[in-house]
């Protein structure tokens, strides 16, 4: 069994701990385990046949693990019957902020959100707002803006990317991730910051435990019945006392679980898509 681990190269050296994570577990299973950068794929269409090529002429695998956000490069390899985990539905849509609250917004309450066309001066919602690139991750391409000058700033850095605006919290600097393997959630924390309105790891922030209320449990489990995730953050943030639906992250970051006791996270993720192959 032969699986790939697909990265951009910029990102490799800060998720090293995270891939040998991978490694270790690979041993166990009797699985290899291949880092593999998107850099080195060659893909599209190759005698009337979908194709992905590695220059360095590895074989193909038998699934590949998505850590970036490539939509089309997933539906690529699962065109050619190889299943990839996050899937493409769950990259196209959870990787765009806008199509995730299309989705989800029935199903979750979500703070007062608008899609920006990209020639807005002003915010179309009352300040203070975050400016948000539609396909950001990590807290990166996240502004904040308390009036039109800083608004225009945010729109100015976004160099042009589809964005969407949203009203501030009253909690700024708090939110809770629900982990979710497939269709269960196997940890929840809360994400905090009193330095920045961004609460994400990279920012800054700090993580503890936090227990879901039933409503609110239910409500995660109402957005898994949308989805066939393998593992994914279901972020909300903290506004009147409530959570409310944020986002939905993909290649979804581990480091807050690693320091909260739960190392076997890729051992766990790695016995389910082994038993999803097997299904398979």
């Amino acid at each position: 069994m032969n699986i790939w681990l697909v990265y951009e190269g910029a990102n490799v050296a800060r998720n090293q701990f995270f891939i040998n994570q991978w490694q270790l577990a690979s041993h166990k299973y009797a699985v290899k385990i291949e880092t593999v950068l998107l850099e080195d794929l060659v893909f599209g269409i190759r005698d009337g046949q979908p194709s992905v090529h590695h220059l360095n002429q590895l074989p193909l695998p038998d699934a590949v693990v998505m850590r970036l956000n490539n939509p089309l490069l997933s539906h690529q390899f699962e065109l050619m019957g190889i299943p990839v985990f996050n899937n493409a539905r769950v990259s196209e849509i959870c990787n765009d902020k806008r199509r995730t609250h299309q989705l989800v917004s029935p199903f979750a309450n979500a703070i007062d959100t608008v899609f920006l066309r990209g020639d807005e001066t002003a915010s179309p919602l009352p300040y203070p707002v975050v400016i948000k690139g539609a396909n950001s991750c990590g807290g990166r391409a996240v502004y904040k803006a308390v009036n039109d000058q800083e608004f225009v700033r945010a729109m100015k850095q976004l160099q042009g990317q589809d964005a969407l605006v949203q009203a501030m919290s009253d909690t700024p600097g708090r939110d809770v991730r629900a982990y979710v393997l497939g269709k269960e959630i196997i940890a929840v924390m809360m994400r905090v910051s009193d330095t920045d309105f961004r609460s994400n790891l990279g920012q800054g922030g700090d993580a503890v435990p936090y227990q879901l209320t039933q409503k609110d449990e239910q409500t995660v489990k109402n957005i898994i019945q949308l989805f066939d995730f393998g593992l994914v953050g279901i972020d909300f943030i903290m506004h009147k006392g409530q959570l409310l639906f944020n986002e939905i992250e993909d290649a979804v970051g581990t480091r807050m679980l690693f320091a909260n006791g739960h190392e076997d996270i890729v051992d766990r993720y790695l016995r389910f898509i082994l038993n999803k192959l097997e299904k398979n």
